[in-house]
């Protein structure tokens, strides 16, 4: 028999109305009221909020309260969960009395408080560093976030970047969780540039940025995810950075994310980028083969199967991008064995990852490689495809053939003719000039800065793959 959705009214309108009573209008408007959404299914309330850090707050403030309520409304088998979803709008960051200030913490994946139930979903799990697989691919990465955390007056600021799928959300989290245990009474505020751009949005329309300037300037260690979100919105980029300074004044620290190298942020102002630069600046490559298998045996084990080696040397061999490929992969062997319960075979995993590792393919154009050139050393399309030969302008040109033979099959004489109507031999040229440079391991110039040149090309590549 269905529920009587009037009865369900009558219940999440009892428990609003007792909430509202208990916290008092301001209060309650803050956490319960337009923002927050509110569910009923038999005696299961779930509480629909926007991020991670909403459940914390609301779980460690109000938990007890909102067991009393539901006891009172639905009887001893309610139960309460949460849901953090995108169809709830952002709360304004709420004014605390000195009584409700507690150490901010966004994306906090602490246990429930005793009395309420912890939503089961994935990615709940916290990230610690040992669960992180270190190789040679990210291992000066790690050395520093041991180093920011350990000895916090030589590490201001940390800048971690890669591609797609390489563990810089999970090395976040992992510096987060360090952080705490080295000391737990540190205010640490940790989440995504998407977030914070949120945040700083509502609270200009609402006229509160004090309590928001507040909120995020008095944190000891800033973490921001995916920082690159911020390239092209100049208003939030001002605010973001006159935090940075603030930061930076109080020997705070600052730990970011991206998936380019400051200086491939072609929309964000040379002083932002210039204090992501002044920091420690570290690069996650692809995982190496012996990386990769780890990644697979790890995976495989927290998803109760385990493939013998040969199948590990096989998925390790074909997804070489990122560990999330590979995670991919083991969670569809992992599923295919539970359902059939058999054992996963070389044969059989070629079989069902013949689709995926074609949707792994990222088809590059040219287009994208002279876009990449563009934006890293700051000059135009037009003036990349001129006849001159200013050293400022070729050296970037011969990369962008370079690339152009190494990341697709264009022949030689339609990468010249691409770039300014050259013969196929100019190409050769370039190809051949830039392979030696890269055995010499020579450095090259961007800007006021100076990069070796595998690190530049690896870049570039990272961030055409990227899309």
């Amino acid at each position: 028999m269905l529920p009587d959705p009037s009865s369900i009214d009558q219940n999440i309108g009892a428990i609003r109305q007792l909430l509202q009573e208990s916290l008092g209008n301001r209060r309650y408007q803050n956490w319960f009221g337009g923002t927050t959404k509110l569910e009923l299914e038999g005696s299961e309330l779930t509480i629909h909020v926007q991020g991670p850090y909403l459940v914390k707050w609301i779980q460690q403030q109000f938990g007890d309260e909102l067991q009393r309520i539901l006891l009172q409304v639905l009887g001893p088998a309610a139960e309460v969960r949460f849901e953090v979803g995108q169809e709830v709008r952002l709360s304004e960051i709420p004014e605390a009395s000195a009584a409700e200030a507690q150490p901010v913490e966004a994306h906090s994946r602490t246990t429930a408080q005793p009395h309420v139930a912890k939503k089961r979903k994935r990615g709940g799990r916290p990230r610690p560093l040992s669960d992180f697989v270190t190789g040679p691919s990210n291992e000066l990465a790690v050395a520093a976030i041991h180093q920011l955390v350990h000895e916090p007056d030589s590490v201001a600021m940390l800048y971690l970047h890669s591609n797609v799928g390489n563990g810089k959300s999970h090395l976040l989290e992992a510096t987060r969780l360090l952080l705490r245990k080295e000391d737990p009474q540190l205010k640490i505020l940790s989440l995504t540039a998407e977030q914070f751009t949120n945040y700083f949005t509502q609270a200009l329309s609402a006229k509160t940025l004090p309590s928001f300037r507040q909120k995020f300037r008095s944190a000891d260690v800033l973490l921001i995810d995916d920082v690159d979100f911020l390239d092209g919105k100049k208003g939030i980029q001002d605010e973001f950075l006159h935090t940075l300074k603030q930061f930076e004044t109080e020997n705070r620290q600052v730990v970011v994310t991206s998936n380019r190298h400051p200086r491939l942020l072609g929309r964000t102002s040379e002083e932002l980028v210039s204090r992501f630069v002044s920091g420690l600046v570290f690069r996650l490559e692809k995982p190496e083969t012996e990386t990769r298998q780890e990644i697979v045996r790890r995976h495989a084990t927290r998803q109760g199967t385990k493939f013998s080696e040969p199948v590990v040397e096989y998925i390790a061999s074909r997804f070489l991008n990122n560990g999330r490929d590979l995670e991919g992969a083991v969670n569809i062997l992992s599923t295919w064995g539970r359902m059939e319960k058999k054992t996963v075979t070389v044969s059989l995993a070629k079989r069902l990852l013949n689709r995926l590792e074609r949707d792994c393919m990222k088809m590059i154009r040219i287009a994208d490689i002279e876009t990449a050139i563009c934006t890293l050393f700051g000059i135009e399309e037009e003036t990349l495809k001129s006849k001159t030969r200013k050293q400022s302008v070729s050296q970037p040109r011969m990369l962008a053939m370079y690339l152009s033979r190494t990341l697709t099959d264009a022949p030689y004489s339609e990468i010249g003719e691409y770039f300014g109507g050259r013969n196929h031999s100019t190409v050769m040229s370039a190809q051949r000039k830039v392979s030696e440079q890269l055995k010499l391991q020579e450095t090259i110039r961007v800007a006021s800065e100076t990069w070796e040149l595998k690190d530049l090309i690896d870049t570039l590549k990272d961030r055409i793959q990227a899309g």
